[in-house]
């Protein structure tokens, strides 16, 4: 998450620094005129004079981030055939050392799980130095005999916050057990998941430090999905996304330029790359909302949609950001707010220096077979349309959705890698009759 250059720094905790024991701050500017100076976080070039990375919003007066979150060990045989993501060789040796560049290899930069009935993609992308997303999907078996429910979690970490990776893993390993657990319990999917987002704020809030100045304190983005039989269940915070694919559209014509490319390759129609990330800013009540303490924003009350269509593709979320606030409130057309700087600054996040937070939930009740995408910006920035997502992903993402995120996390980094991107498939409805994992896998860990 980024920050707008030559802007004043924000009111909101993404201006802050961490402690000096941790990442000592230089006093003066990190990238004098002309020094030509790369981001240690993103290895972006940024303009003379700048004090954060414009492309990854990395307070430039500090010295290099912190390692990524701590790896295990090892495990005998665990690298072979693994990538290394600096060089692009498999040549990991046993102790997890790539051969090629010296470089470690850290088993979170690309992250598959495959549960058959769902699966999921988590990339370091082509910029970033580590990745700062993390994902857990788990399937709960109905206690009645009915089908299976499916939970999906995805989080982006803040990149302008401390340990932004840490916070991340951290949400998404709280919000999946508390989703599970809740489930389990006999609560409904509405209920676990505003039960979950709150944990998982309260988790990642935890991880704030006394040396963390300012408080700025480890932050990411939530959304969360409980697909059943019978309902898709959303919960978000912040500017991550879910969608929904519908697999009942009139397939795209060959000719529309807005398909990417299927194959492999460079995509045919690649989106520009986004300037700026998002950042966390303060921000004027939106209707229904109001201020709480220390002027900091309540959310509106959470919204209970209960969405009953021919259900085809649709964005299912509606994003915590500077843009979607402003157009909300009446003071800008969607034209005039998307095309400001700030218009990809959230205004939602969990961690310590969020306030009170209030996940906002959503249920819809598909009419037709499709699939459920949770995504990171990494993703969405390069392409946003619903319709164009459900032609890329599907059909064969109601089967294969582990070859469906591969493709789309393929497009995301042959349209340019300038973010982390994670990407989540449920088709819906749940597979009955595919194996369900035994009880607790729930896909590796985020730090694996």
């Amino acid at each position: 998450m980024g920050w707008v250059p030559g802007a004043p720094p924000p009111a909101s905790p993404a201006s802050g620094s961490p402690a000096a024991s941790v990442e000592p701050t230089v006093p003066a500017q990190a990238v004098p005129d002309g020094s030509g100076e790369s981001c240690p976080n993103c290895g972006v070039v940024p303009q003379p004079g700048h004090l954060f990375c414009e492309a990854c919003g990395y307070d430039l007066r500090r010295a290099a981030p912190p390692p990524p979150v701590a790896e295990r060990a090892p495990r005998r045989g665990e690298f072979a055939g693994a990538t290394c993501r600096f060089c692009r060789t498999a040549s990991i040796s046993p102790d997890g050392w790539c051969e090629a560049c010296g470089r470690e290899f850290n088993p979170r930069d690309s992250v598959e799980t495959d549960l058959k009935i769902t699966a999921g993609v988590s990339d370091r992308g082509l910029r970033h130095r580590r990745n700062e997303d993390a994902m857990a999907v788990q399937v709960v078996p109905s206690a009645h005999g009915g089908g299976p429910t499916v939970v999906a979690v995805v989080c982006d970490g803040v990149s302008s916050s401390p340990r932004p990776d840490e916070a991340s893993a951290t949400a998404v390993r709280s919000a999946c057990a508390a989703l599970v657990s809740a489930l389990r319990g006999g609560a409904g999917p509405e209920a676990a998941t505003r039960a979950a987002a709150a944990a998982a704020a309260s988790a990642v809030a935890r991880l704030a430090g006394p040396g963390d100045p300012d408080g700025n304190a480890p932050a990411c983005t939530y959304v969360s999905a409980v697909v059943t039989p019978s309902s898709v269940t959303i919960g978000w915070v912040g500017d991550s996304r879910a969608y929904w694919l519908s697999a009942d559209e009139l397939p795209v014509a060959e000719g529309d330029a807005t398909l990417p490319a299927r194959g492999g390759g460079v995509a045919l129609h690649p989106a520009p790359e986004p300037d700026h990330e998002p950042v966390r800013i303060a921000m004027p009540d939106a209707p229904g909302g109001g201020t709480g303490r220390d002027g900091a924003l309540d959310e509106p009350a959470p919204v209970e949609d209960t969405l009953r269509l021919p259900t085809p593709s649709v964005l299912l979320t509606e994003d915590d950001s500077w843009a979607a606030r402003m157009v909300a409130c009446g003071q800008l057309t969607e034209a005039q707010a998307y095309a400001d700087q700030r218009a990809h600054a959230i205004v939602s996040w969990l961690g310590a220096d969020a306030g009170e937070v209030r996940a906002r939930v959503m249920t819809m009740r598909p009419n037709n077979p499709g699939a459920v995408l949770l995504c990171s910006d990494g993703l969405w920035n390069y392409v946003q349309a619903a319709a164009t997502l459900s032609a890329f992903a599907l059909p064969y993402g109601l089967s294969q959705p582990l070859r469906a995120a591969r493709a789309l996390t393929d497009y995301a980094l042959q349209s340019g890698g300038a973010d982390n991107i994670t990407v989540v498939l449920v088709p819906y409805p749940p597979a009955a009759h595919v194996p369900i994992p035994p009880a607790g896998q729930a896909g590796p860990d985020p730090k694996e």
